[in-house]
């Protein structure tokens, strides 16, 4: 339990919601109230996203480096930047994103309502086929 500068009490709780784990890491999805946090893990040469949301979203690299690809899938428009640490990462609303590990990363992304990922097959295949390397 937590006082506040106000003097009210709150209550801090986060809970594991689940933890998946294949040959590009893990994932631990997490949560805090309405507040939903995923601890991604790309192990190095491997490669996460291949999709786009209709929402934006924030990636916050907390530690490794890696390759960021982002296309905007209505004017076909990409960037390419090597990411280093520490680094956050805005996803604009229907825009592919694709993150390849140049070094082990770890990367934080927080959210508040449920996110719909659409599969990017331009990008998406890289990831299938990173996996498939490894």
């Amino acid at each position: 339990m937590v006082i506040c500068d106000n003097g009210n009490k709150s209550d801090i709780s986060m809970r594991i919601e689940k933890e998946v784990e294949d040959a590009r890491g893990k994932i631990f999805f997490l949560s805090h109230g309405d507040e939903k946090v995923n601890l991604v893990e790309i192990k190095k040469g491997f490669a996460r996203g291949g999709h786009y949301h209709t929402i934006a979203q924030d990636h916050i690299i907390i530690s490794g480096k890696l390759e960021y690809r982002e296309e905007n899938v209505k004017t076909g428009q990409e960037q390419i930047k090597i990411i280093d640490v520490p680094t956050i990462i805005h996803v604009p609303a229907h825009t592919a994103h694709l993150l390849m590990a140049i070094e082990d990363t770890l990367f934080l992304e927080t959210f508040n309502k449920t996110i719909e990922s659409i599969n990017y097959p331009k990008y998406r295949n890289i990831v299938e086929e990173r996996m498939k390397v490894g």
